[in-house]
């Protein structure tokens, strides 16, 4: 019943991704009314991320950003569907710029594994499958608990990568990394486990991963932050460095939280908000 289940849901977005992107530029669209009534909790924790993260901002100011991200979400979830569900040939035809390749060039050119740390925009799929045109790499993800949601994302997620690992199997990603390899990972997100520490996050303090720290111990692997926007029609994928030395997983963490904020208010519509960043260090914000 589940394999019948998942072949009907992928020919449905299949035929979504066929249809013209104007429809899901149009808030008042019926589909996206539709849709509302589904991700009520999603608003709900965008808001309250945030509040939290711009507290010294007016509530004018929160409110209309609350409402961008919003309508930016919608278009968001036909774009990444079409990363999905794509021909190569039509993914190809879409505007896309590449700034500070030669980062990226460098640092595979090691041979020592490269470590793509991403944080996580609403183009998150999108973005994978356009950097998947010129650069073949490995993803790490969370596999998400319902076993339907994960076949399907893991049906769309294998568009734009060689191969998905468990963000849980360490070895994996060393054998990986030691063999010159680059792998996928977004590090924004509180994953509540052990190999975290407290940082901050627009001066609130969060769990932040240190799994990358780890594996660049472990392999000497290159950190390298690979960052996302949309530009009107076009899309730019950035890269940068990180600073060395790294002496510590906080001197990391921190690091990456800098960068991740620098990029969020360059475009604070274009982050993914929907998540609850805070749940560990400040669970009460999503009860309210």
């Amino acid at each position: 019943m589940t394999q019948l289940i998942f072949y009907l849901i992928i020919t449905i977005t299949k035929f979504i991704s066929l249809l013209p992107s104007s429809i899901f530029k149009n808030p008042n669209s019926l589909i996206w009314k539709l849709l509302q009534t589904r991700l009520k909790k999603r608003r709900q924790i965008i808001q309250a991320n945030i509040n939290h993260c711009f507290q010294e901002k007016s509530e004018e100011w929160k409110t209309k950003l609350v409402e961008k991200i919003w309508t930016q979400t919608f278009f968001a979830l036909y774009a990444n569907n079409l990363a999905w569900n794509a021909s190569e040939k039509r993914i190809s035809a879409l505007d896309l710029e590449l700034s500070n390749e030669n980062v990226l060039i460098e640092a595979i050119s090691k041979k020592s594994g490269v470590l793509l740390l991403f944080r996580h925009t609403l183009y998150l799929e999108l973005s994978a499958r356009l950097l998947s045109l010129k650069y073949k790499v490995h993803g790490l993800e969370r596999p998400n608990n319902n076993k339907l949601i994960q076949m399907i994302q893991r049906d769309g997620r294998l568009k734009s990568v060689k191969s998905l690992i468990s963000n849980s199997d360490i070895k994996e990603c060393v054998d990986l990394l030691k063999s010159g390899e680059v792998i996928l990972y977004g590090p924004d997100q509180d994953y509540r486990n052990k190999r975290s520490v407290v940082s901050t996050f627009f001066n609130q303090d969060c769990l932040t991963t240190t799994v990358p720290y780890t594996l660049k111990k472990l392999t000497g692997c290159e950190l390298i932050y690979f960052d996302f926007f949309k530009e009107g029609e076009k899309y730019l994928i950035k890269f940068e460095s990180f600073d060395d030395p790294l002496n510590d997983s906080f001197n990391f963490a921190n690091q990456l939280n800098k960068k991740i904020e620098k990029s969020i208010l360059q475009a604070p519509h274009q982050y993914l908000w929907h998540h609850r960043r805070f749940k560990s260090q400040a669970p009460e914000i999503y009860d309210k």
